[in-house]
């Protein structure tokens, strides 16, 4: 199971507006995946998963490629 404990953000991609973000990551196997999360402004709770993610990939770029075909506000 891949939880904060055995993975390390590698790359975090944020939106204009700062409401939504993905984060890249590296598990300790050295696979890379990919998660996409939110946050609204008038909750103070912090950011949310929107259940969107994708993974293995070989590296960091593969990764970061894949969202964005994925993931319609990343700009290219």
């Amino acid at each position: 199971m891949i939880d904060r404990h055995n993975r390390i953000v590698a790359t975090s991609l944020e939106d204009p507006m700062g409401i939504r973000c993905v984060d890249i990551y590296q598990t300790n196997d050295g696979r890379f995946f990919w998660d996409e999360w939110r946050r609204d402004p008038e909750d103070p709770s912090g950011w949310h998963p929107t259940g969107r993610r994708d993974g293995p990939f070989d590296t960091e770029g593969d990764a970061i490629n894949a969202a964005k075909i994925i993931i319609e506000w990343i700009s290219n």
